[in-house]
């Protein structure tokens, strides 16, 4: 291969890039010698017979010969012209149906080498030939090192005239022809960019060229070099980039061809020592070493081991045992965290059901603060199915009757197999859940039915309206119902930006306002009105010359008015923009976001002068209102560790709420993991470990000292986006092994949970993991999941999060588990930006419980804005036409992945755009499709078919196939090719800057792959309101715990005979004689109530027990608090020094300091935007009743109510009806409705008489939200 043209030049052909355009639509991709009936202008000469003219010609020539930089050569140099060109794929080798296809010239040997020919006017002198399909040996870039024209020239060689022996003969490209322009022209851009990216590193100092020194340093370097004043050319070149100051795209976009220029350079040594190919992986390099596959099967901990390992992926896991000095670590963290030290079971506990025999009352009456145990009725018993086991509830209040009988209000204990953990083999089945459940409203349950008191030990509470679990707190002991209401305006200021229920359009939305006056005595709000500057204010805006609107920009008003508190739903968040930045589009982060996770800014107001109104900027930040602060980074953030983290689309949206910083990283794919390291923010500091997270975690179960891998306390933050291919409905077959492998992956994030103890964690994966299989119905991953968290002592909640109700425009749900270590605030579901219309949101559920009850009902409530379509999302992107050209300057990723053959693109024209969302279906039976194009297959499905503009972009997959007949629509709505690598990361919400390394299908797999921005964004947001309430507090113990003997675990179901049965034990009473010689922690933690082997006397009441005492129980793991005043530990907690130590060591209790940008933990906060329990429950008048008050409702579920509406119409669940083999069936048996959602996580359901949401006609609903913590 001949050494590259450079430094030297004859003239300068007149071809300029200040022309440089996209192609606007399709046209003939075909060289014109390829079409029929074409004839050329002249006879075609052999290019053999050419040359020998072209040499006489020569010699006759007065002629300057180039200069080169290194290079000689005993051949004379011969330049020959081309004019009025085209190249094109030869026609003798290749794809068929590529042959004589046009191609830029980038594309010669990228991604590999190909056969290429030209077409075209050939001129040397006064002599002119026509030449035809003359094939290409080799082609060169004339300008390299040259500081005064940033042009370049562009020349190919012939394989005939590469063989001459007598002279060095290249072709000099000038003209084009009106056809290949599209195609040339984005060669000159690219082979212009060549040239300044090789000068630049020539320029800089050894070793030191990076991806991220084309963020800013690059067009620093080149503004110097080239001046906008005296560079007209230079201007031109940038202008068709988008004057963008960051190149990183362009760069790794041309990556392989920038490799192959500067490989063929004189100075290739020293330009190839630079970091950049290693970073994009050019030429096969790579910066980040791949590990060994030491591992085939999936590794598990053995108390996950133990959970997982009768599911149907179960002989893919593999037990492993850590080694000592790795226990100890653990250990030494759980007891940091709260967890309580443990004694490892011998033996995993199946189903057992036994429980010790309840202490009978005999004549005792029952007081408040005792568990008692009861007989369900007829109705519970048939609802639940169970009817051999007793309730247990805690008593919270009592009513004396007038025959002296008791009326109990009482809060319902449940056993894991009552919880959404039912379908789970919970690893401690005698453990029971406090729970918000009461029944205050439902059949009352008098003392006459009371069996019997006991003494139980449990550490959480069942949240039964989210199907979460959190840590118990002092304030779970009375129900909604008996709580103060609190104030709905409560909290709110003078001059705070809120959202307003109102109308447009017919539809109800959100409107940010500002309060300006609260009256509390007629329940109203004063506020000043904000207008939409896009929506309200379009023809002002452009008589401002504002040019880009963003969603989110307002305009501020002199209208007020007098609202009802009731309208008020929730804060927004709004910020001032200078004039300077709106002008030059900096909008600062995260106002920039078009209004997701509720970020406004405004920057002009509203002014009437005679009568005519305009906008005008502001000067300052007004007066009226509380700006809302920049989004600052978290003093301490939480470290993380990702695994399965792919193109840490995830992590990135988790760190951009400013909690979480990423650093370590798992993933087995090289090009993930190097985009991963692309965009870090830390890269140089970020461990990134390229192989299997089984390898990864054998070496840390191993205690192994590695710079990869992480040890236990430097892991706060899990972050775990587990293989969907095992779940996917993409997945024809879920058993083979491949599936098998996949699917096991989902304990991994436990195992990893196990190990490093977080105090906070993030799970993604597909909605139908919720799912039953089919064979396998008495199982469910989700349950186990939930059951194998639980069971640690971590809270866990679950909530399906649809992307398109956070700024997304595709159709993508995913379901995400959190967890949070003992006594810290649960990571709450972010809330609504965007939305749907009501008619076209289809229902979701995650399932039945055992009562038969729905749960994870998907949520639909008034939002600020609409959803985003697919046509709004890429409005901006040039029309590339059937995408065959595959390079596009002003956004370099727009490209199809996989380009369309010449078939393929045929068969494309003939799907019609309209009516949108056509397919090969329609066309077909339009009869638009000739028989040549017509498919066999007898399924067609979705194959084809074009995704609708207004509607929203199907999910985005790991590939792109547009004759797959299962997968979504993937054709654009107007152009004739698929949707593009830019279209799918928009979808995605990949930012325009990010780059992603590698091959085009490896870039749309990671792409597909990934977590939606828009979604982890707002995760990232609820993780830091989370944190923010979380204080540090000082806590230690004064002396040493023991564990009693009087305590029972729960593996030990002996009877307890000798109780006294005259003795009342209560909650309160517990605590009391349990708080003696303790220090504490600030607020009350997880209570326990333990079932004495020996009668327990002199009891006391405390009404709010001051003392936490950490107790081993075999086979459990989490906070249990029971103590007496001779209790010793042998681990006792150490005592925090310092408020920045405490941070590291978060207390087990919530704090009720809220910011302005928290969320409401699990049952605390309501949320004014949602169905608010307290605002539908009426309040409760205590009174004597008489003794024969009759019982309706079955007890012991969530808060229900007949609807003869929507409960005689069926609701298809992805949960599987069939009665589970040790389970209960899923079907229902009363007509029961919710009056309270969930935010548990959900599966898809195909009404079939349901066009609408039950919540249309639902009465206002309870919610555990409304629950506050003190």
């Amino acid at each position: 291969m001949e050494p590259k043209l450079a430094m030297g030049r004859l003239e300068k052909a007149a071809v300029a890039t200040d022309s440089i355009i996209q192609p606007t639509g399709s046209r003939n991709d075909f060289a014109r010698s390829n079409i029929a009936n074409w004839s050329p202008p002249i006879p075609v000469t052999p290019e053999l017979e050419a040359l020998q003219s072209f040499k006489t010609e020569w010699k006759g020539c007065s002629k300057k010969l180039p200069i080169y930089d290194g290079y000689t050569s005993n051949r004379q140099i011969l330049i020959v012209d081309l004019y009025d060109f085209e190249i094109y794929r030869s026609p003798l080798t290749g794809h068929e149906g590529r042959r004589y296809e046009l191609i830029s010239l980038h594309h010669l040997e990228v991604p590999m080498i190909k056969k290429l020919c030209f077409d075209g006017f050939a001129c040397v002198g006064d002599i002119k030939h026509y030449m035809q399909t003359v094939a290409i040996h080799d082609s060169s870039i004339e300008g390299y090192g040259d500081n005064e024209d940033p042009g370049v020239v562009a020349y190919v060689q012939s394989e005939l005239a590469s063989k001459n022996s007598s002279y060095d003969i290249w072709y000099r490209l000038n003209r084009p022809t009106h056809e290949y322009r599209r195609f040339h022209e984005p060669f000159l851009w690219v082979a212009q960019l060549a040239k300044h990216v090789i000068d630049y590193m020539d320029d800089q100092p050894a070793r030191s060229v990076g991806l991220e020194s084309f963020r800013k340093d690059f067009h620093f370097w080149l503004v110097s070099r080239f001046s906008w004043a005296d560079s007209e050319q230079f201007r031109q070149w940038h202008y068709a980039f988008r004057y963008q100051v960051d190149f990183r795209i362009g760069v790794n976009a041309y990556i392989e061809y920038l490799f192959h220029q500067a490989f063929n350079l004189p100075t290739s040594k020293n330009l190839l020592a630079h970091p950049l190919w290693k970073e994009c992986m050019a030429g096969g390099l790579s910066c980040i070493e791949e590990q060994a596959q030491v591992v085939e099967y999936t590794l598990a901990t053995p108390d996950v081991y133990k959970c997982f390992k009768d599911m149907y992926f179960g002989n893919h896991l593999r037990e492993t045992q850590p080694s000592q000095i790795v226990v100890a670590a653990q250990q030494r963290r759980k007891l940091k965290l709260g967890f309580p030290q443990v004694c490892r079971a011998t033996s995993h506990i199946q189903s057992p059901r036994i429980r010790p025999a309840c202490e009978p009352y005999g004549m005792t009456p029952v007081k408040v603060g005792d568990i008692i145990s009861f007989e369900p009725d007829e109705v519970d018993q048939q609802l639940w199915r169970d009817p051999e086991d007793e309730w247990l509830a805690y008593v919270q209040e009592i009513e004396l009757l007038k025959n002296g009988t008791q009326r109990l209000f009482v809060l319902y204990l449940y056993h894991p197999r009552e919880t959404n953990m039912f379908k789970a083999k919970y690893a401690h089945e005698n453990e029971l859940f406090f729970s918000d459940n009461c029944n205050c409203e439902e059949g009352e349950l008098l003392s006459t039915d009371v069996k019997g008191n006991e003494w139980i030990l449990f550490r959480q509470t069942y949240v039964t309206q989210e199907s979460a679990f959190v840590s118990f707190q002092e304030e779970h002991k009375t129900c909604l119902c008996r709580k103060e209401k609190p104030v709905p305006i409560d909290g709110y200021h003078f001059g705070d930006t809120v959202y307003m229920t109102t109308t447009h359009e017919g539809h109800k939305i959100l409107e940010p306002v500002i309060i300006q006056r609260i009256d509390k005595v007629t329940n109203t709000v004063t506020v000043r009105r904000l207008l939409r500057l896009g929506r309200d204010c379009i023809e002002l805006g452009t008589k401002a010359r504002r040019t880009y609107i963003a969603p989110n920009e307002l305009i501020l008003t002199d209208d007020y008015e007098v609202i009802s508190t009731s309208r008020i739903q929730r804060r927004c968040f709004v910020n001032f923009v200078h004039k300077e930045n709106i002008l030059q589009g900096q909008i600062p982060f995260p106002y920039n976001r078009k209004g997701t996770g509720d970020f406004w800014y405004i920057s002009m107001a509203l002014t009437t002068s005679k009568g005519v109104q305009r906008l005008e900027f502001l000067e300052g930040s007004p007066n009226c209102f509380s700006e809302s602060r920049l989004l600052a980074a978290a003093s301490r953030k939480l470290k993380g560790l990702s695994i399965f983290s792919g193109g840490g689309s995830l992590d990135r949206g988790l760190e951009e709420g400013g909690a979480v910083e990423f650093h370590t990283a798992v993933d087995i794919s090289a090009t993930a993991i190097h985009t991963q390291r692309a965009n870090a923010r830390k890269p140089s500091k970020m461990r990134l470990y390229c192989g299997s997270v089984d390898g990864f975690l054998k070496r840390a179960l191993a205690g192994e000292h590695s710079h990869l891998i992480a040890r236990i306390g430097e892991v706060e933050f899990i972050a775990a986006g587990s293989p969907c291919p095992g779940f996917s409905t993409l997945q024809q077959d879920f058993l083979s092994a491949a599936s098998l492998r996949n699917a096991s992956h989902i304990s991994t994030f436990c195992s990893f949970v196990d190990l490093f103890r977080p105090q906070y964690g993030i799970l993604e994966n597909v909605v139908n993991m919720a799912s039953a299989r089919k064979g396998f119905e008495d199982q469910n991953v989700l349950s186990q999941l939930v059951a194998c968290l639980v069971s640690m002592g971590y809270q866990v909640n679950q909530y399906i999060m649809d992307a398109w109700n956070h700024g997304s425009a595709q159709q993508r749900s995913r379901v995400f588990l959190t967890i949070a270590a003992p006594g810290l605030t649960p990571i709450m579901k972010p809330e609504h930006t965007h939305c749907k219309p009501y008619e076209e949101t289809s229902g979701r559920s995650l399932g039945r419980l055992p009562n038969g009850q729905r749960f994870g009902e998907r949520e639909y409530y008034p939002t600020p804005f609409p959803y985003v379509s697919a046509g709004q999302v890429t409005s901006d992107l040039p029309n590339i036409g059937n995408g065959n050209v595959q390079s596009c300057i002003p956004y370099p990723d727009h490209r199809l992945s996989r380009p369309h053959n010449s078939k393929e693109r045929a068969l494309l024209k003939c799907i019609p755009r309209h009516p949108p969302g056509c397919g090969y279906k329609e066309a077909f039976q339009l009869g638009l499709i000739p028989p040549l194009l017509q498919k066999n297959k007898k399924e067609t499905g979705k194959a084809y078919r074009r995704v609708k503009e207004s509607g929203l972009i199907p999910t985005i997959t790991t590939d792109i196939s547009i004759q797959d007949s299962r997968n979504g629509a993937c054709i654009h709505w107007s152009q004739h090719r698929s949707i593009s690598l830019q279209e799918a990361r928009r979808a995605q919400g990949y930012l325009d800057d990010e780059p992603i390394i590698g091959t085009l299908s490896q870039q749309y797999e990671i792409i597909g792959n990934g977590v939606d921005r828009h979604v982890s964004f707002p995760l990232g947001l609820a993780v830091r309101q989370a944190i923010e309430k979380n204080p540090p507090v000082m806590y230690e113990l004064s002396q040493p715990i023991h564990i009693p003997k009087g305590l029972l675990d729960f593996s030990n179901n002996a009877d307890s005979k000798d109780r006294k049965s005259d003795t009342t034990r209560t909650i309160d009473d517990m605590n009391a004689s349990l708080q003696k010689n303790q220090i504490i922690r600030r607020s009350n933690p997880s209570v326990i109530i333990a079932v004495p082997r020996a009668p327990v006397t002199d009891l006391t009441t405390s009404h709010r027990p001051q003392l936490q005492v950490t107790h081993s129980i075999s086979g459990l793991d989490g906070t249990f608090d029971a103590s007496t005043s001779s209790l010793t530990s042998a681990l006792p907690f150490n005592v925090l020094q310092s408020a920045e130590d405490a941070f590291s060591r978060l207390s087990s209790t919530v704090a009720g300091d809220i910011s302005n940008l928290s969320l409401s933990p699990i049952a605390s906060l309501p949320t004014q935007n949602k169905r608010s329990r307290e605002q539908c429950i009426n309040q409760v008048h205590v009174t004597q009743m008489n003794d024969d008050i009759q019982r309706s409702d079955p007890r012991k579920r969530a808060k229900t109510k007949i609807e003869s509406g929507h409960s005689q119409e069926p609701v298809e669940d992805l949960e599987s009806g069939t009665k589970a083999k040790r389970f209960h069936s899923n079907t229902m048996t009363t007509k029961i409705i919710r009056r309270t959602r969930h935010s548990g996580l959900s599966v898809e359901f195909v009404p079939t008489n349901w066009s609408k949401n039950p919540e249309r006609k639902r009465l206002p609903k309870e919610s555990s939200a409304d629950y506050e913590y003190r």
